[in-house]
Formats: structure tokens, C-alpha cells, sequence
């Protein structure tokens, strides 16, 4: 999933389905692939892995580049931390450079690398690699100096670890000013999570409905909620009003082999 929000300086924040800052902001015209790291790790081992950076606009861009650990909160924004963090896993990260300067027309391939110590145990380590671009400053059309920032997001699974999700709640919420089914999920396991398939539902007109849950990852120890967007069969653009109170029924998978059965009524 990607979470843009805007602070002071911009922070253009992923968590996984796209990074991408418009060109309009001339120090930030860059477009990193992949946005998101879903690694395995043997302790006592080296991973190097590649990001590219391609610059969008005709001219050259600056852009300094460090970790950080991070938190997802409730409302699913990441909060980027540049101070460690108890058990925090940064310090067997190494970054090529800390100053990029990216040329168009030919992305750069910025390259890391994960080292965990031979005795580290099994564990998920979790942290980020900001792209930063250099702050524009105030003009008479923007009066507020602006920089912007990209987090892209890696997981690396350290020995034997796994999610254990459960569904130990459900509710009606609105968002984006639209009530949706919710399911509060838990995760007991030692590795984040994610909810993936389709479920059928009939609301109380009787319309037969699809329906897909939020992707939004689930971390070892968290309950989230997890929306379930509403789709027509065979015809998934179109706009859907949920009548409610709504029946949704299927199968949604996690991990490896992970599944869980959904059999649940909502209703407002």
C-alpha cells in the first residue's frame, strides 16, 4: 500500500504499491522501483539488495539518502523515527552513499546491503531507506520552503518467522465518507501480514457484491483494521452504495499458507 501525507517539509511516504513525486516539485522528480523489500536473511550472512532511482525531469537531481526506523499507526501513516529504536535492526544496515545525484534518462541503482550477526535469533528487522530531495526554497507563488521525501519500506525475515493472523473483530466504519465492512485482525505470529483474496457478500437488497481487503500489513503483536472494499461481479469500476446490514462470506489468505474463514454479518 502507499500512504502519501504531507508535513512540513513535504513527506511523500510508501508503505508499498507505488512511490512517484509529481515533477512539479523540481527537486523531487524521481521515481523509485521497487518501493517495497520483502526479504529472507540466514544470521551470519550478507544480503545486498538494489534500489533505482530514475529522474523524471530533464535536469539532474540532488538527493541525500539515509535509514530510519519507523512506526504505522492506527490511521495508516508511517511515522519515520532518525533516532534507533529499542531492538532496532538499523545497525547492521550499510547504504552505498549518503549523497545521490541522479541523472535523466538513466536510473541509478543504489545499491544495500543486510548483515545480521551469526547469533541473531529468529526475528523480523523492519526499517526504511529515505530518499530526501534538497529543501526549494520560499518564492512569491510558494511561500513556505519546501523538500520532499520518499520511505521505502523493508522487511527482512531473519530465520524461521511467520505471521499468525486471526479475525477477532468486525465492524461498520466510514471511510472517505463511505460506511464499509471492517474486520479487526490480529497478529500473534513473529513476521507482519497481509490479507489477500476475494469474498462474496449479498447486501439487503439482496445484490450480490465482491469484496477485497486492505493489504495494509499487519505487525507481529498488532491488531488493525482492515477494510473491505466492494466491488460488482464482472464489472469492477463501477460505483457501489453498500445496503446495509451486508453478509460476506470466503476464504482470505497470509503468508505462505496461512488462511483464514470469513463468515461475517455487518451492519451499522
Amino acid at each position: 500500500m502507499t500512504a502519501f501525507r504531507p508535513f512540513r517539509p513535504l513527506a511523500l511516504i510508501a508503505l508499498g504499491i507505488g512511490v512517484w513525486c509529481p515533477a512539479a516539485f523540481a527537486q523531487f522528480a524521481l521515481a523509485v522501483s521497487p518501493p517495497r523489500f520483502e526479504l529472507s536473511a540466514k544470521p551470519g550472512a550478507s544480503l545486498r539488495e538494489v534500489i533505482e532511482l530514475s529522474q523524471v525531469d530533464a535536469r539532474p537531481g540532488n538527493y541525500s539518502v539515509r535509514t530510519a526506523d519507523w512506526t504505522f499507526k492506527p490511521d495508516a501513516t508511517v511515522e519515520f523515527i532518525d533516532a534507533l529504536t529499542p531492538g532496532s535492526c538499523r545497525p547492521w544496515v550499510a547504504i552505498e552513499r549518503k549523497e545521490v545525484v541522479a541523472a535523466p534518462g538513466r536510473p541509478y541503482r543504489f545499491r544495500f546491503e543486510v548483515s545480521p550477526p551469526a547469533d541473531t535469533p529468529p526475528m523480523e528487522c523492519r526499517f526504511a531507506i529515505l530518499i530526501e530531495g534538497k529543501e526549494q526554497a520560499a518564492s512569491a507563488t510558494m511561500p513556505i520552503g519546501l523538500a520532499a521525501r520518499v520511505g521505502v519500506i523493508v522487511y527482512v525475515a531473519v530465520g524461521d518467522v511467520k505471521p499468525a493472523l486471526s479475525v477477532v473483530g468486525s465492524s461498520v466504519q466510514t471511510v472517505n465518507g463511505q460506511k464499509l465492512p471492517v474486520l479487526k485482525v490480529r497478529n500473534d505470529g513473529t513476521a507482519h501480514g497481509r490479507l489477500s483474496g476475494f469474498l462474496k457478500g449479498t447486501d439487503a437488497s439482496g445484490t450480490s457484491l465482491d469484496f477485497t481487503a486492505s493489504s495494509l500489513p499487519i505487525l507481529p503483536g498488532e491488531t488493525r483494521d482492515i477494510t473491505l472494499t466492494a466491488t460488482r461481479p464482472g464489472n469492477a469500476d463501477a460505483t457501489v452504495q453498500i445496503g446495509f446490514p451486508v453478509t460476506v462470506r470466503g476464504k482470505l489468505e497470509w503468508g505462505e499458507s496461512g488462511s483464514t474463514e470469513i463468515d461475517q454479518r455487518f451492519a451499522p
